[in-house]
């Protein structure tokens, strides 16, 4: 790995603590910058995705966030992690099988209508609670398209969420924890199927974390709607990245 790619995976890091988008451009930044191959790229970003999303359940919440605690674990509970684990090893086992550029547009989307939504919507759209199931088959397909697409969960489910009318507080805090049983899903996979280099996703993982922790600084100095405003760009930067990558 270069040092340019590792800086910009630490940025990356960064804009995943800030937004929790921005894992994204970790393996773009490891094939054409770090000359990694893809399917080891993947592999190893998928794995220190993990960091961040360990970290994001033992740290406070940024300063601003709603203080209603069932948000959380609504977006979390156990039937919702058990669902993102199962759809990422689902997706990590048949990642060779499916066209990479359709889940691309699925993704690019998804991010971009969702981001235009929130920057264009007048006022705040309506909070919409699901049921435990519902929300367990979300995370199932949240789960898959992380594993397929390279990232690590946030990408697919922040969208949702968005469009589902979750303040942002509350949506980036699930969204950066949905990382942990995503990436270990599909890391268990990947490591039995001899893609995953450890020591690679380790360094990545380190890089992702020292990021993850500066961005966090940072959310904690925006006030809501301007976090609402960088969450919505966010998603439309990506869906960009997405069509073109």
């Amino acid at each position: 790995m270069t040092l340019l790619a590792a800086f910009v995976v630490l940025l990356g890091g960064a804009a995943i603590g800030a937004t929790s988008i921005g894992g994204v451009v970790v393996v773009p930044a490891l094939v054409g910058l770090g000359r990694v191959p893809a399917e080891n790229a993947v592999a190893a970003a998928s794995f220190a995705f993990a960091f961040a999303g360990a970290a994001a359940f033992f740290v406070r919440r940024p300063q601003g966030a709603t203080a209603a605690p069932h948000v959380p674990l609504v977006a979390f509970g156990w039937l919702a992690v058990l669902g993102a684990a199962a759809g990422a090893a689902l997706g990590a086992a048949t990642l060779a099988w499916l066209p990479a550029r359709g889940v691309a547009w699925v993704v690019a989307l998804l991010a971009i209508g969702s981001g235009l939504h929130a920057l264009l919507g007048r006022g705040h759209a309506r909070q919409r609670h699901l049921g435990a199931g519902v929300l367990a088959l979300l995370a199932l397909l949240v789960g898959a398209l992380s594993a397929w697409s390279g990232t690590g969960g946030p990408v697919v489910l922040l969208p949702l969420l968005a469009l589902l009318g979750w303040p942002a507080n509350d949506a980036v805090d699930a969204a950066q924890r949905v990382q942990l049983p995503v990436a270990a899903a599909a890391t268990v996979v990947n490591l039995a199927a001899g893609r995953l280099d450890l020591l690679l996703g380790a360094m990545l993982g380190a890089l992702v974390l020292a990021g993850w922790a500066l961005g966090r600084q940072l959310a904690r100095r925006l006030p809501v709607p301007r976090l609402r405003q960088a969450v919505a760009l966010a998603l439309v930067a990506t869906g960009v990245v997405f069509l073109f990558r």
